[in-house]
């Protein structure tokens, strides 16, 4: 594996005077390879790829004001990063988590559907009661292939009761 991938981009062929590109667009690249990486690879992996990153960024130096800007921003982006994988936390995109379909297809009413995520979230039955109502209705649509929105379901729940 290639651990040093994060460091074989247009930003670091920037500051390294490798390469003549916008610093802000090269910055965005940069970006978006870290989240892009975040989606492919596993935990391990990218843990140590951005603790690489990091130690590279951290000694980047003597450079122009708005250079030495980026590569603040870009290291306090990859730490921010580190650190929801250190704390477990999944970084993936919307597009990428449909792509992993359970196989499971929600074919009962919208109104019900509701229900069951209040009444989980109600009796506390996901992440003992500590998750927000939105990430559970989210997910389980995820889950469950429901494409469509449910739009209003607060006012569709409260209806209901």
């Amino acid at each position: 594996m290639n651990y040093f991938v994060l460091t074989e981009n247009s930003f670091f062929k920037l500051v390294h005077k490798e390469a003549d590109i916008d610093i802000e667009s090269a910055y965005l690249d940069f970006v978006r390879q870290v989240i892009n990486l975040c989606e492919e690879k596993d935990d391990d992996y990218n843990a140590i790829a951005l603790t690489y990153v990091e130690i590279e960024l951290q000694f980047l130096e003597g450079f122009s004001d708005e250079i030495n800007l980026y590569v603040k921003k870009a290291l306090a982006f990859v730490r921010k990063v580190l650190k929801l994988i250190v704390d477990g936390k999944i970084i993936t995109s919307a597009p990428t988590r449909r792509n992993k379909s359970s196989g499971l297809r929600w074919t009962g009413q919208n109104t019900d559907f509701i229900e069951l995520i209040y009444g989980l979230h109600t009796k506390k039955c996901i992440n003992d009661g500590d998750v927000l109502l939105g990430d559970m209705l989210t997910t389980f649509m995820r889950f469950l292939d429901i494409e469509k929105p449910l739009a209003n379901c607060y006012i569709t729940y409260k209806d209901e009761k």
